[in-house]
């Protein structure tokens, strides 16, 4: 009986304080704070940012995933917190959207998603260009509001354990060591849905990492790294620049000894 008792007071249990200090929060009210791009114009679809302050990834086709990451933001502990809602003039067919985290580029990362239509959540991880695996399959909970109403997401990261709190309240956890660091950013998703329209609001980010360097708009706190350049074809551009280089010296060697 004691136990039964007990129960409900596990499940749903209100979030603790953040994992370390608030380094960084945008309400979306100027787009040069978070640096995210900014394109409302593009025709593949629509991300950036418009009033009353906010961000948002629109008219994503069914069928496809988009997303856009923070630049030079890189954490490894701490918290990150979003307002999210669908702001779409109709609501037929499935989408969903929440936050990015541990990114090491473009497509290597854990993405939690909330589907406000069906009432689902799942976490993902990106392994490569189009390689997701679910770390939890879709999953319906009583957490999540529905349609336009605002969802409250949070994500404690500490190591390789994770815990989603939605709304105030304990959603669920996870544990992957996949990725130890990395940065930060928004994500839609869109199954079979039309001119979807999700937005994004009120980002914080708060980071406990001991030795931190990169950009920070909160004063005093530890600053994040740089995002890694892992994939990235600057990475991949670096041995030709060490290889041409030493061509070059021998060559001056070689000129040098028929001089001589």
């Amino acid at each position: 009986m004691a136990l039964m008792l007990l129960f409900p007071t596990l499940v749903g249990a209100a979030p603790p304080a953040p994992v370390g200090k608030l380094v960084f929060e945008d309400d979306f009210s100027d787009p040069n704070k978070s640096k995210l791009e900014n394109n409302i114009g593009a025709q593949d679809y629509s991300r950036g940012f418009h009033a009353p302050g906010v961000y948002h990834l629109k008219d994503v086709k069914p069928g496809e995933t988009h997303w856009s990451i923070l630049p030079n933001q890189s954490y490894a502990n701490g918290t990150v917190e979003i307002d999210a809602y669908d702001n779409s003039d109709s609501f037929t067919g499935d989408v969903a959207q929440g936050l990015l985290f541990r990114a090491q580029d473009a497509t290597h990362f854990y993405a939690v998603l909330i589907d406000p239509r069906t009432g689902k959540y799942t976490v993902r991880k990106l392994n490569g260009a189009g390689k997701w695996t679910d770390l939890i399959a879709p999953k319906a909970s009583t957490l999540i509001k529905k349609l336009s109403d605002i969802n409250h997401l949070r994500i404690d990261a500490v190591d390789d354990s994770f815990t989603i709190y939605l709304n105030g309240e304990s959603l669920d956890s996870f544990s992957d060591a996949a990725y130890k660091k990395g940065g930060v950013g928004l994500i839609a998703s869109n199954v079979d849905a039309n001119g979807m329209h999700m937005h994004f609001d009120n980002l914080k980010i708060y980071s406990s990492d001991a030795t931190a360097a990169g950009s920070s708009n909160v004063a005093g706190t530890p600053k994040p790294g740089t995002l890694p350049n892992t994939g990235d074809s600057s990475a991949i551009a670096a041995p030709w620049l060490v290889l041409c280089g030493l061509a070059l010296l021998l060559f001056g060697l070689k000129l040098r000894r028929t001089h001589t």
